[in-house]
């Protein structure tokens, strides 16, 4: 019973052994860079999704350009929200999904944040004939445009 008991342990402790190796030795740089700008991403922490997405193959992963465009517009960097969102935009990137109404909705507040109202007003009109609720937004986009006058 203990011989098995140890031999049961052995086996365990070398599948996690043939695991730590296969991670840190077999997985590519793209793919740690990709799997840790998620991670980053999730817990809140831009500029590190930032940092760890920009360093990841886009061609590869190019829900890349939409997690970069998201996370600089968290921090408010509109510019490069905007240059991200419109590279995911103009490959087209989920058209025909929730994803893609998002992303709209994404480069819309990124235009209007950026003080681009009627470039913003086009990106949420279309994310609103696409069956997103944009009524947030568009109450966001009216009060700045109260202001500016």
């Amino acid at each position: 019973m203990k011989k098995l008991f140890t031999i049961i342990l052995g086996i365990i402790a070398l599948g996690f052994l043939i695991i730590i190796v296969k991670i840190n030795f077999f997985t590519s740089a793209d793919t740690k860079a990709y799997n840790e700008g998620w991670e980053a991403y999730e817990k809140q922490q831009y500029e590190m999704a930032i940092f760890n997405f920009n360093h990841v193959d886009k061609e590869k992963y190019p829900d890349v350009w939409v997690a970069l465009g998201s996370s600089y517009l968290k921090i408010g960097d509109y510019a490069n929200a905007i240059q991200h969102l419109k590279k995911a935009y103009d490959m087209e990137y989920k058209k025909g999904t929730e994803d893609y109404s998002k992303l709209l909705v994404s480069l819309g507040m990124s235009y209007t944040y950026s003080g681009d109202l009627e470039k913003g007003k086009y990106y949420l009109e279309m994310a609103k004939k696409a069956g997103y609720n944009t009524s947030v937004n568009f109450r966001i986009l009216d009060s700045l445009n109260q202001l500016k006058k």
